[in-house]
């Protein structure tokens, strides 16, 4: 009768054991988990600047996979600062293509992006001068994901300073 109870206790034991173990990694795959699902809906800015003969532009692309929301986005040139691109640009004589107000508080989804400023230049003097005004500027973004996960980008714009 003792070597019954005996093995009944060893059995218990087992079974506690492979309980608690069994709660360990329930609790270590639920961590991986969370943090795959917070990875898998990561946003990933890109500060763009396109530079060629018939187009200048500047733009935000959000190349994650989560939507991008933007806290604050700050462009200075020199001792001058700005919520926007468009009002540091000089005064030519032509219209914009496109270009953005302040975007504070505004959501790029995924594969999307928001225009800073766009223009087709007409001639030499005014493509001289965009870019030379261009070359002094950097652009400072702060932005979150849907669980409130801070970033923050950064890009100077001194690649349009290569023809001066």
């Amino acid at each position: 009768m003792d070597v019954f109870l005996l093995d009944i206790d060893i059995i218990s034991v087992g079974a506690l054991i492979i309980s608690v173990i069994s709660m360990i990694f329930s609790v270590i795959f639920s961590y991986l988990q969370m943090k795959h699902n917070k990875n898998s809906v990561r946003p990933i800015s890109a500060i763009k600047i396109c530079d060629y003969e018939d187009c200048i532009s500047v733009s935000i692309d959000n190349v994650g996979t989560g939507p991008l929301l933007i806290n604050r986005l700050r462009i200075q040139k020199e001792n001058l600062e700005s919520s926007n691109l468009i009002s540091l640009m000089p005064k030519i004589n032509q219209l914009w293509t496109t270009f953005s107000d302040t975007i504070d508080g505004k959501t790029i989804p995924v594969g999307g992006k928001i225009s800073l400023i766009e223009l087709n230049p007409d001639n030499e003097e005014i493509k001289r001068l965009v870019r030379r005004e261009l070359s002094k500027i950097t652009i400072y973004l702060e932005y979150t994901d849907i669980y409130n996960t801070k970033f923050n980008d950064k890009q100077e714009l001194n690649f349009f300073g290569r023809h001066s």
